[in-house]
């Protein structure tokens, strides 16, 4: 949601790429790698929202970038939330 709302480049791609990794992350951080201690024995929803906003821009770039119909959108939304 964050990207989506703070960065007209953000696509359906990431979005569905953040989550699909985000999810993962949970289940192979708190089953797995929190296993480890030190750390690696933090709270498992940190390292999933890094991983998956990592996913969201690297996904975003190397898909097609919104239409100009979005990209208008959000620009006109921004300018009324700025006056």
């Amino acid at each position: 949601m964050l990207t989506v709302l703070f960065w007209k480049r953000s696509n359906k791609y990431g979005a569905v790429a953040g989550i699909g990794v985000g999810a993962v992350m949970v289940f192979a951080w708190k089953f797995g790698i929190s296993k480890l201690g030190g750390v690696f024995a933090i709270y498992e929803l940190l390292p999933a929202f890094v991983a998956a906003l990592i996913a969201i821009i690297i996904v975003s770039l190397v898909t097609p970038a919104p239409g100009k119909e979005i990209t208008e959108e959000f620009d006109s939304i921004k300018a009324e939330m700025n006056t």
